[in-house]
């Protein structure tokens, strides 16, 4: 009888874990498409006749509205599933946006409710106790794109600079624990992310953008 609880004990530790590394893939998952939802709408504000960002901030929802469903299905706390109820609601007033006008108006509700979810899925893993640092990388080079997109198109460009500063020098520290290939071909394309350089290349970051989110998750 004794062998039979310890082995009870042990599937249902393994299903726990289970569930809650899935939580945590799905919220890391979360925080990233919310960077890349403020960073897709902020060019759809640069280019509004550029046929290809409604459908993809469209996607970008729908796969926001997946991993809610994933995180509440596999988790069993109260306080995450009250963050959940407040994400949802965020995640809403997003896709509501895509039905508004595009203009700089809607682009500042977009980061914040951009940057309220980042805050949300952070209190989530948190309450997880975990913290996965190639998915955060990749999350911190979203944010590079996104707040040099913020920066050029004339939204608070005082503090998303100073926000800029902080995010490159967190990502250059991140990249030298890392692949020495990668931390090289970073050092390429830091520049590109200066807040006052002397051309905007848009597409280009884009380009430098991928390219090291796709290195990162091949590590």
């Amino acid at each position: 009888m004794k062998f039979v609880v310890a082995v009870l004990l042990i599937f249902i530790s393994l299903l726990l874990h289970a569930q809650s590394q899935t939580s945590v893939k799905a919220a890391e998952d979360l925080k990233y498409l919310s960077e890349q939802f403020a960073n897709d709408y902020l060019f759809l504000l640069y280019n509004p006749k550029h046929f290809k960002y409604i459908p993809k901030l469209q996607y970008t929802v729908k796969q926001m509205e997946d991993n809610l469903r994933i995180i509440a299905k596999n988790t069993h706390n109260e306080d995450i599933h009250s963050v959940l109820d407040y994400l949802s609601y965020t995640k809403d007033e997003l896709k509501d946006l895509l039905d508004d006008d595009i203009d700089k108006e809607n682009a500042e509700k977009v980061l914040d409710n951009a940057d309220a979810l980042v805050e949300g899925v952070d209190s989530i893993l948190q309450s997880l106790h975990e913290n996965l640092s190639h998915a955060e990388l990749r999350y911190h080079i979203a944010q590079l794109s996104r707040l040099y997109m913020a920066i050029h198109l004339k939204i608070d460009p005082a503090e998303n600079t100073k926000k800029l500063y902080h995010t490159l020098h967190i990502v250059d520290k991140m990249m030298q624990n890392i692949n020495n290939n990668i931390y090289t071909t970073w050092h390429t394309y830091k520049t590109l992310f200066n807040p006052i350089p002397l051309y905007f290349v848009p597409h280009i970051v884009t380009i430098a953008t991928e390219d090291l989110q796709e290195s990162v998750s091949r590590l």
